[in-house]
Order: structure tokens, then C-alpha cells, then sequence
């Protein structure tokens, strides 16, 4: 037994109902505020004789005397789209959630051939749909789903373009949904410039890069990255069209930056994205310290003391020296003795100076003032140092910066992983009955849809199996599904439908659904077959087809 699989991405595209059409029914009936998410794309309710779209509030007849076409695009007549596997088109008028299963239906019209084409303009005019029971609904009313189902077999359904209808009980006029207006995104050009507040800077100094992004009317928002050569440094946020990164080289000679404008959709506007020209900087080596002349501890006498007195800290690890008040505002040169140890440039300050000694060894010392320009000893006195010496050492915070980036709404398919045809072997015989196995092979769902989160369904229809002129129904076949892998960082896995059990399936039938609010990210699926042929029928090789739909909610 051989069967084929195809899979279908089903997205539902939307727009308003242009022009007015039939007159007012003495009777109105509710219009339906919401267009239904499982029909397999939009439709337009076209007045037969013009070709014009009724109005999204009109109130038709049953027995609408312009009659009630069905058109794929608002504005223009076209054909409803063809769906693989699809032979036949027949009109229908159901109850809410039996669109796909024709035994269910209130009303339906005659079937016609698609010969691999969509239908074109097809005639849904309730009073038109003479199978089943019509008289029923104009006697109930309430609310229905009308148009038009894609057939593979009898009463296998492929797909279904339909919208949701309100009859108005005993008069049978009615209103319907209207799709959703399309959100038009227009793409917006932009150009990313790169500015920095210098062109050189010694190592270990900062330069602060600015990015500016603009585009024609508009101003642009989102993300910019900034790089150095092909490696990312962060990622800022515009604010009004620009952004500012600070960076500090580690290494000398020319740096290359640049700058990226990530594409963003604010509203209707997609900001294309944009890079900036490459920016250089000179990173130069700073200059060796000069080490001013030091007096010899010789010159450091009762006579250039000048009365001074020095007291160590050991907690902050600094000296004090203690000076005559005349020396306040003095620039001088500090030293420790007694090798001569240049401790800094220091201004007198309420009669003394504050000098940081952590690196000398403990013990007896000196500290002295020197006047720069001379180098005479102003004043210097001696202090004992408790603790010994402390290494030089910095600290640094490290902030790690993670992009931030908004989530956006992403892929949404179905992918066949496996072969088109699947032979289920594998032969025993149970309780009388040939049964064989095998596995569907394996394919997978994406969901990145990460904003809006609609939620889906993955719908599986089985038609009966088939050799030459013996026929075995679809529920035969059991379906055990199973899950292979699930990924994405926050995202939701699915739950599996149960398992159809092979002599009793019943389908379509749901392989694995999502509710709304979550989105499942990347979700691989396979699935047990098993087909039980009943007694009596014929040995051989019986070919059915299994189809996949995943819908949107």
C-alpha cells in the first residue's frame, strides 16, 4: 500500500469589500463582525450581473435575483486559488465548523471539474444550492458558513473558501463577514552615517562614535550595531535618528568603525536597513612620565625643615606633611626619601599635602616638598610607615551587553522532511484481518510568529484507499502521532491529537494543534501508520492520500 503526502502553509491574506450593491431587504439580518480564520484565503461576495463587490454591510435576498459570486481579491475578479490534489469545486452552505465535512452540510450545489485550475466567479446564491435542506435554514435561521469546497474524492475536502453568514429566520435574508483590511507596508530607504569627536586619541583614551540614521520624510526608529572591522561591539537604540557608543582601544595604530542600521517595521513603514561608510581613528602610544629632578637627601637639613611635621595613616595608606601657611597655593614637587621616590605634583592646601606612600616598605622615612622650577627644599619632615609595601593594582567593572532585540513576527510552514510516498508492510494477520505498518516519515512545523501568537492547527485529511475498482474506507487507516524534536528559545510546544485507532479513524482530524498566545517555534513530527483491511476484500496493493494542512487561527 502506498501514501502520498502533501503538505500546504496556509496563510490568510485580507481586505476591505469596495463598491455597494443590491437594495435593502425589508428585513435585516446581523452582520457578522468577524471573518472566519480557517478558511483557506479571503473571499468576495461579487454581484453576478455587474461583476461588482457587494458592500460589506448589504442585506441580500435568499434569492438574491443578481445572484452571489464568490472572487479571490478585493477591487478585481479573479479566481479562487488551486490547491494540490484538488479535482472538483462544489458551493456549500454549512454550520459553523462543518465546512469540511460535506455529509454535514444544509445546502450545496452541483460539482465541477477544476481541471487544475481555480474556480472561477462560482455561483453561491443560497436559493442556488438546491441538495440538502435550504428550506431548513430560511425556516431556523442563524448563522452559517457559505462557499465553496475543493474536493480530491466524495467527501474528501482539500480546502474551503468560505465566509461566515447571519439569516435572518423565516425571511432567509442575510448578511456576511467581510475580510479584514491588509496592513500595507511600504518599504522606507535609509542611510546610516558614522561621526567621531576625534580622529586620534593616545591608548587608553575614549572615543565617543555617533551614528546617525535618516531617510526621506520620515524618521527613522530601531536598533543600530556598532562594529569594529566584522566584530559587533553593541547594539543602541535610536533616539530621533541617532545614537552615540563610547569605545576605548585596547591597541594602537588605525582603527576601522562603522555602524548598521538594522531594518525595522514601525506602523506601515519597513526601515530598510543600512551600513555606515568605514570610520578611522589613530590610536597613538602615549608619552613616557617625566620624572622631575629630586634633591639629594643631603639637602633634607634642620635648616630646610622649616618646621614642618609629617603623621602616616596606616588605614589610608597616605602621609600627611604639615607646612607654614605661607606656602598655601604653592605648585610643588612631593618626594620620599630615603632613595628618592617621586610621589606627584601637588597645590599646598590648608597649610599641608597628602601624598599616597602604599609601595614603601615599612620603616622610617621622609617626605618633602621642592619647589619645581629650582629644586630647593621648601619643607620635609620624617614619619614612620607601620605596614609594608602594597602592590600597584586596578579595578574594573565589566558590563557584558546582550543585544537587545524585539521580537517580530517570523516563519510560518510546513516542510516535508521525508519522500512523497510511504509503503506500509510489515504483514500479520490479526483476528482474521490483514494488517500492515509502517511509519508517515517525518516533516516539520514553524511557528516564529512571535508576536501576534494566533495559535494553529495541523488538519489531516485521509481519502479512501483505492485498487482499480475496490475501494477500502479511509478508516482503515490509524495514525499514532509522535513528536521527534522540539526548539526554540521560549517557545511553546504543541499537543498532539490522540491517536486514530485503525478500523474506527475518523477524518479530517487535527495531528497536532497550538493555542493561541504561544508560538511553537520549530516542532518535527512523525507518526505510527497502521491498516487493517477488512475480510473479504481482495489481496493487492490499495493507494490512498494523506494531506496535511496546517491553518492558521
Amino acid at each position: 500500500m502506498r501514501t502520498r503526502l502533501r503538505g500546504l502553509g496556509v496563510g490568510v491574506l485580507a481586505a476591505l469589500i469596495a463598491s455597494a450593491g443590491a437594495a435593502v431587504p425589508a428585513y435585516a439580518a446581523t452582520v457578522p463582525s468577524t471573518f472566519p480564520a480557517d478558511s483557506n484565503g479571503p473571499v468576495y461576495l461579487v454581484d453576478a450581473l455587474d461583476n461588482n463587490q457587494y458592500a460589506a454591510n448589504s442585506q441580500l435576498d435568499w434569492d438574491t435575483p443578481a445572484g452571489v459570486n464568490l472572487s479571490s481579491t478585493s477591487g478585481t475578479v479573479t479566481r479562487l486559488p488551486y490547491v494540490t490534489d484538488a479535482a472538483t469545486s462544489t458551493p456549500f452552505l454549512s454550520a459553523v465548523g462543518a465546512e469540511r465535512t460535506p455529509a454535514s452540510w444544509k445546502a450545496f450545489g452541483d460539482a465541477v471539474n477544476l481541471n487544475g485550475k481555480g474556480v472561477l466567479l462560482p455561483n453561491v446564491t443560497p436559493s442556488s444550492l438546491l441538495n440538502g435542506s435550504p428550506a431548513g435554514v430560511v425556516s431556523a435561521g442563524g448563522t452559517y458558513s457559505l462557499g465553496v469546497a475543493y474536493l480530491s474524492g466524495p467527501s474528501t475536502v482539500v480546502a474551503a473558501y468560505y465566509t461566515t453568514i447571519n439569516v435572518d429566520a423565516g425571511t432567509g435574508t442575510w448578511a456576511f463577514a467581510t475580510p479584514a483590511a491588509p496592513v500595507v507596508i511600504t518599504d522606507v530607504a535609509t542611510t546610516t552615517t558614522l561621526a567621531a569627536d576625534k580622529s586620534s586619541v593616545e591608548l587608553g583614551g575614549s572615543v565617543t562614535l555617533t551614528a546617525t540614521v535618516a531617510a526621506s520624510g520620515k524618521t527613522p526608529a530601531g536598533n543600530v550595531e556598532f562594529y569594529k572591522g566584522t566584530s559587533k561591539l553593541a547594539t543602541r537604540a535610536l533616539s530621533s535618528g541617532t545614537v552615540s557608543y563610547a569605545v576605548t582601544p585596547g591597541t594602537t595604530g588605525t582603527q576601522t568603525y562603522s555602524a548598521k542600521f538594522v531594518e525595522n517595521t514601525v506602523g506601515t513603514d519597513k526601515f530598510l536597513a543600512s551600513t555606515s561608510s568605514d570610520l578611522s581613528v589613530d590610536v597613538t602610544t602615549p608619552p613616557p612620565p617625566v620624572v622631575p629632578n629630586a634633591p639629594s637627601e643631603g639637602a633634607l637639613n634642620s635648616d630646610s625643615s622649616n618646621g614642618a611635621t609629617a603623621t602616616y595613616d596606616a588605614t589610608t595608606h597616605k602621609v600627611t606633611l604639615n607646612v607654614d601657611a605661607a606656602n598655601n597655593s604653592k605648585s610643588v614637587n612631593v618626594f620620599a626619601y630615603s632613595t628618592p621616590t617621586f610621589l606627584g605634583t601637588q597645590t599646598v592646601a590648608d597649610s599641608k599635602v597628602v601624598a599616597d606612600v602604599s609601595g614603601l616598605a615599612s620603616g622610617s622615612h621622609k617626605v618633602a616638598i621642592v619647589d619645581p622650577a629650582t629644586y630647593e627644599v621648601i619643607a620635609w619632615a620624617s614619619f614612620d610607615k607601620t605596614d609594608a609595601a602594597i602592590s600597584p593594582s586596578i579595578s574594573k567593572t565589566i558590563n557584558a551587553e546582550a543585544a537587545a532585540v524585539a521580537p517580530s513576527d517570523g516563519e510560518f510552514s510546513l516542510t516535508n522532511l521525508s519522500g512523497n510516498t510511504v509503503s506500509l508492510s510489515n504483514p500479520a494477520i490479526v483476528d482474521g484481518k490483514s494488517v500492515v505498518s509502517g511509519t508517515l516519515g517525518s516533516f516539520k512545523v514553524t511557528d516564529l510568529r512571535q508576536v501576534s501568537k494566533p495559535g494553529w492547527k495541523l488538519q489531516t485529511s485521509v481519502t479512501d484507499f483505492a485498487k482499480g475498482t475496490d475501494t477500502i474506507a479511509a478508516s482503515a487507516l490509524g495514525i499514532k502521532p509522535k513528536s521527534v524534536g522540539q526548539a526554540g528559545s521560549g517557545a511553546t510546544a504543541p499537543t498532539l491529537g490522540d491517536e486514530q485507532i485503525s478500523g474506527s479513524a475518523s477524518y479530517p482530524w487535527d495531528f497536532a494543534t497550538l493555542a493561541a498566545g504561544a508560538y511553537s517555534g520549530a516542532s518535527t513530527y512523525d507518526a505510527d501508520l497502521t491498516f487493517t483491511a477488512p475480510s473479504g476484500k481482495p489481496a493487492g496493493t490499495y493507494t490512498s492520500t494523506l494531506t496535511l494542512t496546517l491553518i492558521s487561527k
